[in-house]
């Protein structure tokens, strides 16, 4: 179990800091864009593309398993004050099983998608530049698989101990 919860641990770490990456290199990106358009008036080819189909996609779902890790989604609380810890327990389970059902059908779903993307080498002109743009259509599966692995990795933990929960208060 124990190998489980570091190989998650460093799976959606791993993902989250690309996400950053991505981050920087949009930011870096754009200001050279801009930059040079305003001084040379010269643009970097493709620059919208890439900051909606590569950038983006990075930046919103790659850090979906850390996430989901950390135990930072959005959750409504509103009836845990009128519950028992059991209850508050089993609330936690179910609500994990259904996270992690939901996103393995959008794992299947989105890889579908990619194959199919990949298969016709998907891209995009942009002044007369061809963008491929299939390996963007994998983010999403790798991106909800690991948010299900994450969502199964925790249940242990619901149904075990309460203080022995994934993402401790002392690692956020």
């Amino acid at each position: 179990m124990a190998a489980l919860y570091r190989l998650t641990n460093r799976a959606a770490v791993g993902l989250a800091m690309l996400g950053t990456l991505g981050i920087l290199l949009m930011v870096v990106h754009i200001t050279l864009d801009v930059i040079l358009r305003s001084t040379l008036s010269v643009s970097i080819p493709a620059t919208v593309e890439l900051v909606t189909r590569y950038y983006l996609i990075a930046m919103a779902l790659l850090p979906l398993g850390w996430v989901e890790w950390r135990r930072e989604m959005i959750a409504v609380e509103a009836l845990e004050g009128l519950m028992g810890p059991r209850l508050v327990r089993l609330s936690d389970v179910l609500v994990a099983l259904l996270s992690a059902g939901i996103y393995a059908v959008l794992a299947v779903a989105t890889w579908g998608k990619a194959m199919e993307q990949y298969a016709i080498g998907s891209y995009v002109m942009s002044l007369n530049v061809s963008i491929p743009v299939w390996p963007t259509y994998f983010v999403l599966p790798l991106a909800f698989a690991l948010a299900a692995l994450v969502s199964v990795a925790r249940l242990p933990f619901l149904l075990g101990d309460v203080t022995a929960s994934p993402a401790p208060q002392g690692e956020r």
